[in-house]
Order: C-alpha cells, then sequence, then structure tokens
C-alpha cells in the first residue's frame, strides 16, 4: 500500500469530487492516507489514523516513504513552520510531527517553533490554556483549527493535544469511555454528548467542570450544563439536549 501526506497547513475535505461539495472535515500538514479512488481533480483518500474518508484536490499533497508520524509530538497552540529549501509551511495546533525534520515527496522540512510532548501530566495547568486560545473561534462545519471549527473538531483537538486519539465525528466519539453515571461526578476534560429528537448523537462539548461546558455553537462557546442539557444565556433556553457524558482518561 502506498502512502501518502498532506504538505499544505490544511486543506478541505470534501463528501464529493466538487469544489461545491460540502467541507466534512480537514487534513492537517504530515497526515498520512491511503488513496481509494482518483478523478480528474480530486482523489478519495482513508486516513490512516482515523479511518475518516472523502476527497481532496490533487497537488495538496505527495508520497512518503515511511508511514506514521510520533504522536506524542505536535505543534503547540504558539504555532510552528515547516521549511524546505523551496518553501515554508505554517503548521496549526495539533499537526502532529516526527521531530525536528520530516520528508514528504521531495522536500526534507526542517521543523522550527513552539513543539511539545503530549501528556497528561500537565492537564490541569494546559487545559486553561486551550480554553483561552480557542474560544470565540467561528464554527465552521469540518472545521479542525482556531480558523474555523466544528464541535467534535474541538474534543479530537483538545484530546490530541494530551495524546489521546478520537474519532472524528460526536457519535463516533461516544462510543469509547467511560459512562460518568452522575453530573456531579463530572471532571474537566469529560466530554458531554447532545442528540437530536430522533436519538442520534449530532453535539458534543467539552467540560470544564461539573456544571460548565465549552462548545462550538456559532462560536466557540462557554455555557451551563445541567441534566437537561446546554443551556444558552443570550437566548435564554436550552440548546442541546443531553444524552451522555464520557470519560477517556
Amino acid at each position: 500500500m502506498s502512502i501518502y501526506a498532506c504538505n499544505l497547513s490544511i486543506v478541505p475535505l470534501r463528501a464529493e469530487s466538487s469544489h461545491r461539495s460540502e467541507i466534512v472535515s480537514q487534513v492537517l500538514f504530515g497526515e498520512n492516507f491511503e488513496i481509494l479512488e482518483e478523478g480528474i481533480d480530486f482523489i478519495r483518500i482513508r486516513l490512516l489514523e482515523s479511518k475518516y474518508e472523502g476527497w481532496i484536490q490533487k497537488h495538496q499533497f505527495a508520497p512518503v516513504i515511511l508511514a506514521g508520524v510520533n504522536k506524542n509530538v505536535i505543534v503547540d497552540i504558539y504555532g510552528a513552520k515547516a521549511t524546505s529549501d523551496s518553501r515554508t509551511v505554517n503548521l496549526l495546533h495539533g499537526t502532529a510531527i516526527t521531530g525536528n525534520t520530516l520528508n514528504i515527496g521531495e522536500e526534507h522540512y526542517t521543523i522550527v517553533g513552539a513543539l511539545r510532548e503530549t501528556t497528561l501530566a500537565d492537564f490541569e495547568t494546559e487545559f486553561p490554556k486551550l480554553i483561552q486560545y480557542y474560544v470565540n473561534t467561528p464554527y465552521m462545519w469540518g472545521g479542525r483549527s482556531i480558523f474555523g471549527i466544528d464541535c467534535s473538531g474541538f474534543s479530537q483537538v483538545v484530546y490530541r493535544h494530551f495524546g489521546v486519539s478520537l474519532l472524528r465525528d460526536a457519535y463516533q466519539q461516544a462510543e469509547s469511555g467511560i459512562t460518568v453515571d452522575f453530573l456531579t461526578e463530572i471532571k474537566a476534560g469529560d466530554l458531554a454528548f447532545f442528540d437530536n429528537e430522533a436519538g442520534k448523537i449530532t453535539h458534543v462539548g467539552v467540560m470544564i467542570d461539573s456544571e460548565t461546558i465549552i462548545h462550538a455553537s456559532g462560536r466557540l462557546r462557554i455555557d451551563k450544563m445541567d441534566s437537561q442539557g446546554i443551556f444558552n444565556a443570550e437566548l435564554n433556553r436550552y440548546t442541546h439536549n443531553l444524552r451522555i457524558v464520557k470519560r477517556y482518561f
């Protein structure tokens, strides 16, 4: 199986092979994937880590000799750059790298900037920094960055910061973890999931404490949550119906 990697900061992953197709997720620099199907201007790919599938435009990737990245090293919130003899790529928070150098295609990149080893040991000091960094980020369906993010993209990048891999969509993330039976037992970092009228999980947020949640709804915002769900004080009503709370570490 041939392995490829994105060689740009972040590119859209689309549902269909068209620029007009919805963005279902995004692919970060260095993320590995296999090609499932090739079209005229787009290719359909499967990301190796999350198994997520979609279409990206040609000329936004290159082959790599060795698959995989060091999941224990990521770009910190302060950012970094990947520089080769012919180009420089700005790297976004959460981008996983192999170390100080990386080869993609014919380019040999040197990584310079804020890198961190992912560890849960510093959760108490790092989690507030993530909240401050991402709060008020605009909501964008399929987004995974400070420039636009969706609910499950945010929970995924938060957990990646501490070395924990989550699947892409909210309903997929809800399938793992340990159920928190009582709201009083909720701890910072737990994920709360919410369903629609049909009972399908469609939303997720990260708990700040037992009654406060940060989630992407219009923008990344902080709201109160109880046994009924999320209460939006600006709208003076509940906006999301609580289904379950899960713990992953």
